[in-house]
């Protein structure tokens, strides 16, 4: 091997190094949700934690939920059902609409390893929702329901939100179909100039 093709090697094999340790370092400093509330669920003899990254719950409002049983979730599968305030169940998150089906398998939360959850996730409407665990165990299957009461959406009402932000496009679109007839009669008026 010539010393050139050695140099281009080792700048191929550092240029990679660097690609990974860039491209790692981010994923790695993404820090864990920050809880703010927590609520025990009992799940027959045991017990299950649901935290939340945000405290009164509120429609519509994005926030994180992370589960963890007594022990950790190591040698543990965990379910979920969720029903809304008015008895349907009802999807959360992308993997549990890709998994199908009114039950889903919990996750790991995709910035804490270390226990189950859903990222950014909002409840849509107003009222008690009720989540619905089954754990599976080396001791067995426990069940728990977690009773959660929702409050009303933030901020102004959605009909208000949707008018004031069609606002400017109301007052824009007359004004361009103004300029562009006008824009038209001009053209028009070039073009016959023109012709003669």
């Amino acid at each position: 091997m010539s010393p050139r093709s050695t140099r281009r090697a080792a700048a191929v094999a550092a240029t990679a190094a660097f690609t990974l340790l860039v491209t790692a370092s981010p994923a790695a400093a993404v820090p864990p949700p920050e809880l703010v509330h927590s609520e025990p669920v009992t799940m027959g003899t045991t017990t299950l934690t649901a935290s939340f990254t945000d405290w009164p719950l509120r429609a519509d409002r994005s926030l994180d939920f992370t589960f963890e049983p007594a022990g950790g979730i190591k040698g543990h599968v965990g379910k979920l059902k969720v029903l809304s305030p008015n008895g349907e169940s009802t999807l959360l998150g992308i993997s549990a609409r890709l998994a199908g089906g009114n039950e889903m398998t919990l996750p790991r939360h995709p910035r804490d390893y270390n226990v189950w959850g859903l990222d950014a996730v909002a409840l849509p409407e107003e009222g008690t929702w009720r989540f619905e665990f089954t754990v599976q165990g080396p001791k067995g299957t426990s069940t728990g329901t977690l009773a959660l009461p929702v409050g009303s959406r933030p901020g102004p009402s959605s009909t208000l939100s949707w008018t004031v932000g069609l606002l400017p496009w109301m007052l824009a679109v007359p004004l361009l179909a103004y300029r562009w007839s006008r824009s038209r009669l001009v053209r028009r008026q070039i073009a016959s100039d023109w012709s003669g």
